[in-house]
């Protein structure tokens, strides 16, 4: 054995590297796997930057307030910016950038706001229902902070409530522990891309009032929408006491890694103290140039990114249908991704991995294969059955990105996929 794994925690062993970390290291022509924009504001990044360079020049007190750690909630500016923002994107009537900016909590992406609302709010063996499939950085998470995963149904529109309220009673009776979150994606859920209608925000809100249970709500795609928005889950929280809004700069300004969550407000206060325990503060300069970017140039820059990533997931979509064996499969209306899985028992038995490695690697083509979205350990709801059985994992399902590429390449390299699929599947 290896004598560094006597001082390691637990988790090390029982948590897997990221599937799609892993995958990022491989380079490919046609690169399908990770979510990494490819549509980027180039030119709006240089301007604001020599715009803070000469606000810093201008005046040496301004380096000094600013190169300083800042405060842990973020810089009330920016906090002020996007509670405005979602107020009017968002049809949170109920926020408002002059009255309750207090109420935002900026983080170091999106993926540390969902990282404090299980820090806070998970004990070992608390229970917390995700879609199945669903975002891995979350899912593993879970398992770090030794949460019990149940996953719950989806369909191509997301999470089934019908199936929800089931899950939550099954597994609060089975397991005897209280069910503490429901994880929700509401627009362009990764990896599958699914959109929840209105009446399914709805019907889940009215199941996490009814059962007790904190919605969290994952909005990193909320800006990357083709069609016209849905009003939020947070929409219908007018007591701001059951969902937790966790949304991001990253699809659309990926390096500065700014997140932005409003919480409930018995939350808000143990949020800031974990981030504050996380790492102090987000870097302030990343903050002034968001707060530069959400103030002058998003709302002019993200029509034209959005006809592109449209555009590419066209291509993708198309290609599919051309090429691709019968399968089951999404039709996004935002977001990154495209999910396909095989028709039947395939879609539990085909390995998706070694397909990556043994056939997809050598012809340039990589993708992320289904069971990347599933936790390292945790239950499943079985529809059919009425009960939580052992992880059930679509190994078969795999997720398409056309984020990164041209159109023209996500064409050819879509294709190829499906005549490779075609004659291996």
């Amino acid at each position: 054995m290896d004598p560094m794994r006597k001082i390691l925690a637990d988790w090390t062993q029982e948590v897997p590297e990221s599937e799609i970390r892993r995958l990022l290291k491989s380079k490919t022509k046609y690169y399908l796997a990770g979510g990494l924009p490819g549509n980027l504001p180039t030119k709006i990044f240089p301007e604001i930057l020599r715009e803070l360079a000469d606000y810093y020049d201008s005046d040496e007190q301004n380096v000094i307030n600013e190169f300083q750690y800042g405060p842990t909630a973020g810089i009330p500016s920016l906090r002020k910016v996007l509670a405005e923002r979602i107020r009017r994107r968002d049809k949170i009537d109920y926020i408002s950038g002059a009255e309750d900016w207090e109420k935002i909590l900026i983080t170091t992406g999106s993926q540390q706001a969902i990282y404090i609302a299980l820090d806070i709010l998970i004990n070992p063996g608390d229970i917390v229902v995700t879609p199945s499939p669903a975002y891995l950085g979350f899912v593993t998470a879970i398992v770090k902070k030794r949460g019990h995963v149940v996953t719950a149904p989806t369909d191509s529109e997301g999470l089934i409530p019908e199936y929800v309220e089931d899950t939550i009673i099954k597994a609060e009776k089975k397991f005897g522990r209280k069910v503490k979150i429901l994880y929700v994606v509401e627009d362009s859920d990764n990896p599958k891309g699914t959109t929840l209608p209105f009446r399914r925000r709805e019907q889940l809100y009215n199941i996490a009032e009814e059962h007790d249970v904190i919605i969290l709500s994952d909005s990193a795609y909320k800006e990357m929408q083709f069609e016209e928005r849905i009003p939020s889950l947070k929409t219908l929280d007018k007591d701001n006491s059951r969902v937790i809004y966790a949304s991001s700069s990253s699809k659309e300004a990926a390096p500065l890694r700014i997140g932005y969550t409003f919480m409930p407000d018995r939350l808000h206060y143990e949020a800031e103290k974990s981030k504050g325990y996380l790492d102090l503060c987000t870097p302030t300069i990343t903050q002034r140039i968001a707060e530069l970017y959400y103030v002058k140039y998003i709302d002019k820059e993200l029509p034209t990114i959005l006809q592109k990533y449209k555009r590419q997931k066209e291509a993708a979509y198309n290609a599919l249908l051309d090429t691709f064996p019968e399968g089951e499969y999404t039709n996004p209306t935002g977001g990154f991704f495209i999910w396909w899985q095989p028709k039947d028992e395939k879609a539990l038995t085909f390995d998706v991995n070694k397909f990556n490695q043994e056939i997809l690697l050598p012809n340039e083509i990589l993708v992320v294969p289904g069971s990347a979205f599933y936790p390292p350990s945790g239950h499943s709801y079985d529809p059919e059955a009425r009960k939580i059985e052992h992880l059930k994992v679509i190994r078969g399902g795999m997720r398409i990105g056309y984020s990164l590429l041209p159109k023209e390449m996500i064409d050819v390299g879509v294709r190829k996929l499906g005549k490779l699929l075609s004659e291996n599947l």
